[in-house]
């Protein structure tokens, strides 16, 4: 069974922390290595190949909200996945 590592953050930013914070973010994936820390929390991921991507924005009651979901299988899972298509 393979390993799980998480990281996860909460909290306030200003529209420019946040702007920088996404930048980041994309650098990442552009790079295919994306490290994220807060504290002693870190995971380091590596996108490559097509990537899923969802993306909702909502707004009710005066409040606006955006998620954003970027998903991909790594690419050892991805040879696993073709080596099985070929049984």
């Amino acid at each position: 069974m393979a390993d799980s590592r998480e990281f996860e953050f909460e909290g306030a930013a200003t529209p420019s922390e946040a702007a920088d914070a996404l930048n980041r973010i994309a650098e990442g994936i552009r790079a295919r290595s994306l490290s994220l820390s807060m504290g002693e929390e870190e995971i380091t991921v590596y996108p490559d190949g097509d990537l899923a991507m969802e993306i909702e924005a909502s707004e009710k009651k005066g409040k606006a909200k955006i998620e954003i979901a970027i998903a991909w299988k790594r690419a050892k899972d991805r040879a696993k996945d073709d080596d099985d298509d070929d049984d």
